[in-house]
């Protein structure tokens, strides 16, 4: 088909979601938000850094976010997430194939999502500290309330 692009949809958990800074700058204008989501694992804060890392450590549920983005905005956000192919052992975060559930606890659908490369020795160092509310969001919000 001419001029039809291939869609992927991705699962984002951090500043990528709607409010956030990269959110404005890579979907704002996409129309790419398809609907609110979880995903199993561990939220962290990243020291030094104004974005998280989630790990798939633990039973926590992240919320997050169901985006439909075309080839030049995945490549594009791949370039964020300093995602330079699978098993890269330079990757910042890893693209990573996982079941995303709805609020209710029911699989919605498999997602490639970017979880933090803890085989990268520079990233094993600047982990930081659980965020209990699971909500980057919110945990940004609360922490400028402050």
């Amino acid at each position: 088909m001419l001029g039809s692009e291939r869609m992927t949809r991705i699962f984002v958990y951090g500043t990528l979601r709607k409010g956030m800074y990269n959110y404005d700058i890579y979907l704002k204008n996409k129309k790419s938000l398809k609907q609110y989501g979880y995903v199993q694992g561990t939220l962290y804060t990243v020291k030094g850094a104004d974005y998280p890392a989630l790990l798939l450590e633990g039973n926590d549920m992240i919320i997050g976010e169901i985006h439909e983005v075309n080839d030049k905005t995945l490549k594009l956000i791949n370039e964020l997430e300093c995602y330079y192919g699978e098993n890269c052992i330079e990757n910042e975060y890893d693209q990573m194939i996982c079941p995303i559930y709805d609020r209710h606890n029911h699989f919605l659908e498999n997602l490639p999502v970017y979880v933090f490369n803890m085989r990268n020795p520079e990233n094993q160092k600047i982990l930081g500290e659980r965020i209990e509310c699971l909500d980057y969001v919110r945990y940004i919000n609360e922490k400028t309330t402050l």
